[in-house]
């Protein structure tokens, strides 16, 4: 990594590898340090500030739909007595997003500069789990507010960190080494932490890896991916072995998502054009759903479902909204894709990589809300910005 950053142009790459793991591990403080850093070099160097995706039409059509996203949400806010204040917080967290373009510089060795921040950021938040080894009953949650907000960013950042893996074992032996040592650590910990959602969302993303790395042609990968589950299985059944049994064989019914779930669905029935308000859903679940809990769940914020919970505050304009954004973004990583596959049916690029990571989110939303807490977005966003750099990189390459 050393040998890297000392290269001509690596000076410039350390701003965009301190954005990344501000990201990673949600520090303000970091994210305006990479900034500060980033004016400096442009300075020192006479360098334009602003990156070469600004002015790049996928960035600017990236733009056009996230401003449908959030302007179907605004639109519903004086009909509904949403609280706008909130709206504005989900848009300050895709900052990074911006950053990205500002500041990265997109090549290669940018894919792999922000491969180094997301093992960064999984070893802080290992050290950090190491340092409050907080368990939930039988679940890990560490200095998390809960297991699934641990399971939830270990499972989102794997993606990139395998793929990295992958990308990078014929030419850097050590570093590889390493980074399958820390995977292998942030799976187990993934593990103990009993989300079941997050193994869904592991084995999905993981078997979606296996195609590609099968395109790739690269059977030593399979076996590594291959051993690494394995492991990671047995050293979570070695050291708890209640865990997977516990939550394999659980009720679902009996973690309350059922009955949110229909709590949710009965507020689509009643508020199905314009939703009862951004930042309503907790007041309303208290107010009129928290006292026939089964489980007896309180101070519920969401219906554990990202989709249900966007129809529920903002309507059916709201949802559609965020399913454009959605369907504008899988087309352009699909299309992406594909372009590589024509040019080299054997191309491993890295929008698959930070692809799945996106793709991680979404799925992870179909059963918990953590896609609205602060880190869990800079994530999203910083991935996101991610993918068009690679879209970028393609474009201008064929």
């Amino acid at each position: 990594m050393e040998s890297l950053l000392h290269r001509s142009n690596g000076i410039q790459q350390i701003p965009f590898l301190l954005l990344v793991i501000s990201c990673g591990i949600s520090s303000g403080t970091l994210m305006i340090i990479a900034l500060m850093l980033h004016i400096a070099v442009c300075y020192r160097n006479n360098t334009s500030f602003w990156g070469p995706i600004v002015s790049s039409r996928v960035f600017r059509h990236s733009l056009v739909f996230i401003a449908i996203f959030f302007g179907c949400s605004l639109l519903t806010i004086p009909f509904n007595d949403g609280n706008i204040v909130q709206l504005f917080k989900y848009m300050e967290r895709a900052i990074p997003l911006l950053l990205v373009a500002i500041i990265a510089r997109p090549d290669e060795m940018t894919f792999r500069i922000a491969w180094y921040g997301v093992l960064i950021s999984l070893l802080f938040i290992l050290l950090s789990v190491v340092q409050y080894p907080i368990w939930s009953g039988h679940r890990l949650c560490g200095p998390f507010s809960s297991p699934n907000t641990l399971a939830g960013l270990i499972v989102v950042m794997i993606p990139v960190a395998l793929f990295g893996i992958i990308r990078y074992r014929k030419d850097s032996f050590y570093q590889v080494l390493l980074a399958t040592f820390l995977t292998l650590i942030s799976i187990v910990v993934m593990l103990c932490t009993g989300s079941r959602n997050a193994y869904g969302t592991f084995g999905l993303s993981f078997l979606l890896l296996l195609w590609f790395v099968y395109r790739y042609h690269d059977l030593i990968s399979l076996r590594i991916m291959g051993i690494i589950t394995v492991l990671s299985v047995i050293v979570v059944v070695s050291i708890a072995p209640g865990i997977l049994t516990q939550r394999l064989d659980r009720n679902p019914q009996q973690d309350g998502r059922v009955y949110l779930m229909q709590s949710a669905l009965q507020l689509v029935e009643e508020h199905p054009i314009i939703g009862i308000g951004v930042g309503n859903w907790g007041k309303v679940y208290k107010e009129r759903f928290e006292e026939d809990n089964p489980n007896h769940e309180k101070n519920i914020q969401s219906p554990h479902n990202i989709y249900l919970h966007i129809f529920n505050e903002t309507g059916i304009i709201g949802l559609l909204g965020f399913l454009t954004l959605i369907i504008y973004q899988i087309k352009l990583l699909y299309a992406s894709i594909c372009q590589s596959y024509r040019m080299n049916s054997r191309a491993f690029p890295w929008s698959i990589g930070f692809g799945l990571s996106i793709i991680s989110v979404y799925l992870f939303g179909l059963l918990d809300y953590d896609f609205f807490s602060r880190h869990m977005m800079q994530i999203y966003w910083l991935m996101w910005g991610m993918c068009l750099c690679t879209v970028y990189v393609a474009n201008k390459e064929y």
